[in-house]
Protein backbone atom coordinates (compact mmCIF):
# COMPACT_ATOMS: atom_id res chain seq x y z
CA UNK A 1 0.00 0.00 0.00
CA UNK A 2 1.20 3.79 -0.54
CA UNK A 3 2.50 5.94 2.26
CA UNK A 4 -0.41 8.66 1.65
CA UNK A 5 -2.06 9.71 -1.59
CA UNK A 6 -0.28 10.57 -4.50
CA UNK A 7 1.34 14.38 -3.77
CA UNK A 8 1.91 15.89 -7.10
CA UNK A 9 6.26 16.60 -6.36
CA UNK A 10 6.41 20.28 -6.65
CA UNK A 11 4.19 20.25 -3.07
CA UNK A 12 7.29 19.39 -1.35
CA UNK A 13 8.59 22.42 -0.17
CA UNK A 14 12.11 23.24 0.90
CA UNK A 15 13.15 22.94 4.35
CA UNK A 16 11.14 19.57 4.42
CA UNK A 17 14.24 17.46 3.79
CA UNK A 18 14.83 16.56 7.43
CA UNK A 19 17.04 12.97 6.55
CA UNK A 20 16.40 13.21 2.78
CA UNK A 21 18.78 10.53 1.02
CA UNK A 22 17.73 12.32 -2.16
CA UNK A 23 16.94 15.95 -2.56
CA UNK A 24 16.14 17.57 -5.93
CA UNK A 25 14.97 21.17 -6.41
CA UNK A 26 14.09 22.99 -9.67
CA UNK A 27 15.19 19.92 -11.82
CA UNK A 28 14.85 19.95 -15.08
CA UNK A 29 16.15 18.58 -18.20
CA UNK A 30 16.08 19.30 -21.94
CA UNK A 31 16.05 17.41 -24.46
CA UNK A 32 16.36 17.85 -28.20
CA UNK A 33 13.14 19.17 -28.95
CA UNK A 34 12.53 20.76 -25.28
CA UNK A 35 11.89 19.95 -21.79
CA UNK A 36 11.42 16.23 -20.96
CA UNK A 37 10.30 17.50 -17.06
CA UNK A 38 11.05 20.60 -14.90
CA UNK A 39 10.86 22.32 -12.24
CA UNK A 40 10.61 18.70 -10.71
CA UNK A 41 11.30 18.52 -6.74
CA UNK A 42 11.34 15.82 -4.68
CA UNK A 43 12.66 14.40 -1.61
CA UNK A 44 13.01 10.68 -0.70
CA UNK A 45 14.26 9.07 2.24
CA UNK A 46 14.68 5.57 2.66
CA UNK A 47 12.14 2.32 1.72
CA UNK A 48 10.53 2.13 -1.78
CA UNK A 49 9.35 5.25 -3.68
CA UNK A 50 7.65 4.80 -6.85
CA UNK A 51 7.92 7.65 -9.30
CA UNK A 52 4.67 7.75 -11.47
CA UNK A 53 4.95 9.65 -15.19
CA UNK A 54 4.49 7.98 -18.31
CA UNK A 55 6.79 5.53 -19.51
CA UNK A 56 9.33 6.75 -22.02
CA UNK A 57 12.20 9.63 -22.22
CA UNK A 58 10.82 11.42 -19.83
CA UNK A 59 10.94 8.87 -17.11
CA UNK A 60 13.93 7.06 -18.25
CA UNK A 61 16.00 10.95 -17.87
CA UNK A 62 14.32 11.75 -14.74
CA UNK A 63 15.27 8.55 -13.14
CA UNK A 64 18.82 8.38 -14.57
CA UNK A 65 19.68 12.17 -13.36
CA UNK A 66 18.42 11.03 -9.91
CA UNK A 67 21.20 8.87 -10.12
CA UNK A 68 23.50 11.00 -11.44
CA UNK A 69 23.83 9.51 -14.64
CA UNK A 70 22.69 12.63 -16.87
CA UNK A 71 23.34 15.78 -15.91
CA UNK A 72 20.14 18.42 -15.06
CA UNK A 73 19.95 21.33 -17.26
CA UNK A 74 18.83 23.31 -14.20
CA UNK A 75 18.13 22.83 -10.96
CA UNK A 76 19.84 21.11 -8.45
CA UNK A 77 20.13 16.99 -7.24
CA UNK A 78 22.35 15.79 -3.76
CA UNK A 79 22.23 12.45 -2.80
CA UNK A 80 23.56 11.87 0.66
CA UNK A 81 24.70 15.70 0.34
CA UNK A 82 26.70 15.33 -2.65
CA UNK A 83 26.04 17.32 -6.19
CA UNK A 84 28.85 16.12 -8.17
CA UNK A 85 27.33 14.10 -10.59
CA UNK A 86 30.37 11.42 -10.13
CA UNK A 87 29.83 11.81 -6.58
CA UNK A 88 26.06 10.82 -6.92
CA UNK A 89 27.09 7.60 -8.69
CA UNK A 90 29.39 6.30 -6.19
CA UNK A 91 25.98 6.03 -4.14
CA UNK A 92 23.54 4.67 -6.54
CA UNK A 93 23.51 1.62 -8.48
CA UNK A 94 20.70 1.44 -11.51
CA UNK A 95 18.99 -1.38 -13.14
CA UNK A 96 16.40 -2.51 -15.23
CA UNK A 97 17.36 0.37 -18.04
CA UNK A 98 17.02 0.00 -21.85
CA UNK A 99 20.42 0.38 -23.96
CA UNK A 100 22.17 0.92 -20.40
CA UNK A 101 22.21 -2.58 -18.68
CA UNK A 102 20.50 -5.04 -21.55
CA UNK A 103 21.78 -8.81 -21.41
CA UNK A 104 22.74 -11.18 -23.95
CA UNK A 105 20.30 -13.49 -24.37
CA UNK A 106 23.45 -15.82 -25.36
CA UNK A 107 25.10 -16.03 -22.59
CA UNK A 108 24.08 -17.78 -18.97
CA UNK A 109 22.94 -16.63 -15.57
CA UNK A 110 26.18 -17.63 -14.31
CA UNK A 111 28.41 -16.01 -16.74
CA UNK A 112 26.98 -12.48 -15.93
CA UNK A 113 27.21 -12.75 -12.09
CA UNK A 114 30.84 -14.07 -12.77
CA UNK A 115 31.22 -11.19 -14.94
CA UNK A 116 29.74 -8.45 -12.83
CA UNK A 117 31.88 -9.53 -9.83
CA UNK A 118 34.57 -9.62 -11.74
CA UNK A 119 34.09 -6.20 -12.86
CA UNK A 120 34.14 -5.16 -9.61
CA UNK A 121 36.21 -6.73 -8.02
CA UNK A 122 38.22 -3.87 -7.28
CA UNK A 123 36.17 -2.10 -4.96
CA UNK A 124 36.32 -5.38 -2.66
CA UNK A 125 39.45 -5.90 -2.27
CA UNK A 126 39.49 -5.18 1.02
CA UNK A 127 36.43 -7.52 2.29
CA UNK A 128 35.06 -10.41 0.92
CA UNK A 129 31.54 -10.29 2.24
CA UNK A 130 29.97 -7.92 -0.49
CA UNK A 131 31.69 -10.45 -2.84
CA UNK A 132 29.82 -13.60 -1.15
CA UNK A 133 26.77 -11.93 -0.75
CA UNK A 134 23.81 -14.38 -2.70
CA UNK A 135 22.15 -11.20 -4.66
CA UNK A 136 19.87 -13.80 -6.51
CA UNK A 137 18.53 -14.77 -3.33
CA UNK A 138 18.73 -10.82 -2.47
CA UNK A 139 16.79 -10.28 -5.85
CA UNK A 140 14.59 -13.39 -6.31
CA UNK A 141 13.48 -14.20 -2.62
CA UNK A 142 11.07 -16.74 -2.83
CA UNK A 143 10.67 -16.39 -6.68
CA UNK A 144 12.08 -19.25 -8.28
CA UNK A 145 15.86 -18.42 -9.52
CA UNK A 146 16.98 -19.80 -12.77
CA UNK A 147 19.62 -22.18 -12.57
CA UNK A 148 23.09 -20.53 -13.45
CA UNK A 149 23.59 -22.61 -16.56
CA UNK A 150 20.17 -21.21 -17.75
CA UNK A 151 20.39 -19.14 -20.80
CA UNK A 152 19.36 -15.52 -20.89
CA UNK A 153 16.88 -15.70 -23.99
CA UNK A 154 14.75 -18.69 -22.10
CA UNK A 155 14.06 -16.24 -18.95
CA UNK A 156 10.85 -14.40 -18.91
CA UNK A 157 10.51 -10.54 -18.51
CA UNK A 158 10.45 -10.74 -14.19
CA UNK A 159 13.16 -13.24 -14.76
CA UNK A 160 15.52 -10.87 -16.90
CA UNK A 161 14.07 -8.04 -14.49
CA UNK A 162 14.61 -9.47 -11.14
CA UNK A 163 18.43 -10.81 -12.53
CA UNK A 164 19.46 -6.90 -13.54
CA UNK A 165 18.24 -5.69 -10.06
CA UNK A 166 20.38 -8.69 -8.46
CA UNK A 167 23.47 -7.37 -11.12
CA UNK A 168 22.91 -3.75 -9.62
CA UNK A 169 23.02 -5.02 -5.75
CA UNK A 170 26.51 -6.48 -6.35
CA UNK A 171 27.53 -3.05 -5.64
CA UNK A 172 25.78 -3.23 -2.37
CA UNK A 173 25.10 1.01 -2.61
CA UNK A 174 22.24 2.37 -0.57
CA UNK A 175 20.42 3.46 -3.00
CA UNK A 176 18.87 1.55 -6.14
CA UNK A 177 17.46 3.03 -9.09
CA UNK A 178 15.25 0.64 -11.41
CA UNK A 179 13.79 1.60 -15.02
CA UNK A 180 10.03 1.35 -15.58
CA UNK A 181 8.14 -1.34 -13.96
CA UNK A 182 5.91 -2.03 -16.93
CA UNK A 183 8.51 -3.74 -18.35
CA UNK A 184 7.23 -7.25 -16.93
CA UNK A 185 4.10 -7.05 -19.08
CA UNK A 186 1.87 -8.98 -16.74
CA UNK A 187 -0.09 -7.45 -13.77
CA UNK A 188 0.78 -10.24 -11.31
CA UNK A 189 4.28 -10.66 -12.53
CA UNK A 190 4.54 -6.93 -12.45
CA UNK A 191 2.91 -7.23 -8.63
CA UNK A 192 5.49 -10.17 -7.82
CA UNK A 193 7.83 -7.44 -8.94
CA UNK A 194 6.94 -4.86 -6.77
CA UNK A 195 6.94 -7.07 -3.57
CA UNK A 196 10.66 -7.99 -4.28
CA UNK A 197 11.64 -4.31 -4.17
CA UNK A 198 9.32 -3.82 -1.30
CA UNK A 199 12.03 -6.30 0.28
CA UNK A 200 14.66 -4.54 -0.96
CA UNK A 201 13.95 -1.34 0.06
CA UNK A 202 13.93 -2.56 3.82
CA UNK A 203 17.80 -1.36 4.09
CA UNK A 204 18.10 0.85 0.88
CA UNK A 205 16.32 3.44 -1.05
CA UNK A 206 14.74 2.37 -3.56
CA UNK A 207 13.61 4.31 -6.38
CA UNK A 208 11.40 3.03 -9.43
CA UNK A 209 9.88 4.51 -12.52
CA UNK A 210 5.95 3.14 -12.79
CA UNK A 211 3.01 4.00 -15.50
CA UNK A 212 0.01 2.96 -13.34
CA UNK A 213 -0.68 2.98 -10.25
CA UNK A 214 1.12 -0.23 -8.20
CA UNK A 215 -2.10 -1.31 -6.66
CA UNK A 216 -3.46 -1.90 -3.08
CA UNK A 217 -1.85 -5.19 -2.26
CA UNK A 218 1.97 -3.15 -3.35
CA UNK A 219 4.40 -3.23 -0.26
CA UNK A 220 4.47 0.09 1.75
CA UNK A 221 5.88 2.99 -0.71
CA UNK A 222 5.88 6.45 -1.19
CA UNK A 223 3.99 7.85 -4.73
CA UNK A 224 5.55 11.10 -6.60
CA UNK A 225 3.97 12.36 -9.54
CA UNK A 226 6.79 15.23 -10.95
CA UNK A 227 5.57 18.05 -13.56
CA UNK A 228 6.53 16.80 -16.72
CA UNK A 229 6.42 19.17 -19.89
CA UNK A 230 5.64 17.64 -23.66
CA UNK A 231 5.09 14.63 -24.56
CA UNK A 232 7.69 11.13 -25.44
Amino acid sequence: MSRGAAVPAPQVQPGDDGDAIIVARGLTFNGEHGPLFSDVDLTLDHGLHAVHMPGGHSQKALLLTLAGRLKPSAGTVAVFGDTAPRAIRRHCAIAAFADIDDLDEAVTVGTVVTEQRRWLAPLFRRSSAHADRDVLALAFGDIERPAPTDYLGDLGDLEIFLLQIALALCSDRPVLVVGDLEQVRDSGRRAQAAQRLGAIAADRLVVVGVTNSLGDEAPEHDIHIPNTAGKD
